[in-house]
């Protein structure tokens, strides 16, 4: 799956979720694919790869392992913040470019 310019995920950036407890880290790949480092703030982390898939310009979702979909609607960028609606809460994640 090759992503379109126009699509509002930002691709090859890292998505870090505005949280004082909570990590969850992304990138999304034009593959389809999505590496992901999850947790808590001074606790155990993860780091899965995901699929994701396109349901429209601003949404998508991502295919767990376990074959949970954790749906993101309304994607919209502001600056260097993403915002969204995941699984029905709103959050905010800064956008970083990888480092070079």
């Amino acid at each position: 799956m090759t992503i379109t310019p126009n699509h509002a995920l930002p691709i090859d950036h890292f998505l870090d979720l505005v949280s004082d407890t909570l990590v969850n880290s992304y990138c999304f790949r034009s593959t389809g694919r999505v590496t992901a480092t999850i947790g808590k703030k001074n606790g155990p982390l993860a780091g899965p790869l995901f699929n994701y898939r396109l349901i429209s310009d601003d949404s998508i979702e991502i295919i767990h392992s376990d074959g949970r979909i954790e749906r993101w609607t309304g994607i919209r960028i502001e600056g260097g913040l993403l915002h969204v609606e995941r699984d029905g809460q709103l959050q905010t994640f800064t956008i970083r470019k990888p480092a070079p």
